[in-house]
């Protein structure tokens, strides 16, 4: 009877306190996120619309959102992305700031202002004032995809009053 209360004891222990483990293991999920927030900007980068759309999971809980203009499937952001992957000529750029929730040991979301230095075949700037995205990442079948997204063009700063 001792043992079974002793026991008991551990387990309540380890209900009322989380471990150690548990944190690392949340913290290895944010680690692995911002990583693939990462290769988004890499895959931008790259010039290369597959790479880009290759993020995304082909599922049909797939969505991406973009000032208001929804692509639902991977072939439209494709088709609506070619172009201005076309235009890119030099493309640099870094998450400040950013923030990542994770939702459990498979899920989470990434949201960040990309600053952008980057110019397309014209030399115009491209997204000068940076851009912020959402990004829903879960990992299936081992890999980490992304199933929803939105992204807004950085407001100009407001005038002072």
């Amino acid at each position: 009877m001792k043992r079974i209360g002793a026991i008991a004891g551990v387990v309540i222990s380890l209900v009322a306190f989380p471990s150690r483990s548990a944190g690392a293991q949340q913290s290895a999920v944010a680690d692995s996120i911002r990583r693939q927030a990462d290769r988004f900007i890499a895959a931008i980068a790259s010039r290369d619309i597959d790479q880009f759309v290759s993020l995304f999971t082909t599922d049909p809980d797939f969505i991406y959102v973009d000032a208001g203009n929804i692509y639902p499937d991977p072939p439209a952001l494709r088709k609506a992305g070619a172009g201005f992957f076309g235009r890119i000529k030099t493309f640099n750029a870094k998450w400040d700031p950013a923030k990542v929730v994770v939702l459990g040991p498979d899920g989470g979301a990434f949201t960040g202002v990309m600053k952008v230095e980057a110019a397309d075949t014209t030399g115009k700037a491209i997204w000068p004032l940076g851009k912020i995205w959402t990004l829903v990442y879960q990992r299936r079948g081992g890999k980490w995809q992304i199933v929803q997204a939105h992204e807004a063009n950085v407001p100009p700063p407001r005038p002072a009053r």
